[in-house]
């Protein structure tokens, strides 16, 4: 799924399988970066809950193309 933040910044929310388990992952989009939980900048952040990522999202602003809150 591809959202937005309101700075313009578009990220990648996907679910995938790591080790036979369920991860949630948001990828940065051309050459964008995120913060990492010590403040490291990164092109990619994943959550072992799905709760959790929703909560970064929501934390950072982003938003679907439809403009709905996750």
């Amino acid at each position: 799924m591809k959202l937005t933040n309101p700075d313009g910044q578009t990220v990648y929310y996907n679910e995938v399988t790591k080790h036979g388990r369920s991860r949630w992952q948001i990828q940065a989009a051309s050459g964008q970066t995120l913060f990492g939980r010590d403040g490291k900048k990164l092109k990619s952040r994943t959550f072992s809950q799905e709760h959790q990522a929703r909560a970064y999202l929501e934390r950072n602003g982003y938003k679907t193309a439809e403009e709905e809150p996750i």
